[in-house]
């Protein structure tokens, strides 16, 4: 029984053996074609359309500046006033009824309308500020001289310009001129003891800008 176990186990390898030759000398020919065709053909056509069209047109033009300015011609009818000041402080040191004063014209103030407000405040101002002016030792005005010395600058209200005499406030007013000063003096003190630029010339502010200002319009130099 072993005997016939081992001639089995040595004639099947023989027999593997014996198939390999065959295939290497006579080739074994598949004859199944395979005749299915893939008829399945993909109709399925993209027919959408991107008919979205980008309507939206920049219409900024862009323009070189220019040196002109265009200015506003409508009648003064047209505008509603709200504040009026000829010179400076005026309306808002010394006149208590700002809107009337405001709604007025330069004809009520030659017509004294606000004379009376005005000397009240002058009053109230040197009752409040003599001693201290005193102290310092300045001259105040009294109040007619201080009345008398302003009123050829504020009444009317307006702001003087004559061609003819040296530009520089009260004559107009430059960016560079000191006009709060210049008007505080007038009011409080006498200007037959002290000159008008006596305030302006003291270290209270700056005495000039930090930038200079330009030579042309608007005058003013950039923002810092």
């Amino acid at each position: 029984m072993r005997t016939i176990l081992t001639l089995a186990f040595l004639t099947v390898p023989a027999l593997f053996v014996g198939c390999g030759k065959d295939d290497d000398t006579a080739p074994v020919t598949d004859t199944d074609t395979d005749t299915d065709t893939d008829t399945d053909t993909d109709t399925d056509t993209d027919t959408d359309t991107d008919t979205d069209t980008d309507t939206d047109t920049d219409t900024d033009t862009d323009t070189e500046p220019t040196d002109d300015f265009v200015f506003a011609t409508d009648d003064p009818s047209a505008y509603t006033r709200v504040d009026r000041m000829g010179m400076p402080a005026v309306a808002t040191a010394v006149i208590a009824s700002k809107d009337a004063y405001n709604a007025a014209d330069p004809v009520d103030d030659v017509a004294g309308t606000f004379v009376p407000e005005i000397v009240a405040s002058l009053e109230f101002l040197h009752g409040a500020l003599d001693d201290d002016l005193t102290g310092l030792g300045l001259t105040p005005c009294d109040v007619d001289t201080c009345v008398a010395q302003g009123a050829p600058l504020i009444v009317p209200d307006v702001l003087h310009v004559d061609p003819s005499m040296p530009a520089g406030f009260p004559n107009g007013r430059r960016l560079q001129d000191p006009v709060i000063d210049v008007t505080l003096a007038v009011i409080l003190l006498d200007l037959s003891v002290h000159g008008a630029d006596l305030l302006a010339s003291l270290p209270l502010n700056p005495p000039a800008n930090d930038v200079a200002f330009q030579a042309s319009f608007p005058y003013l130099a950039e923002a810092n």
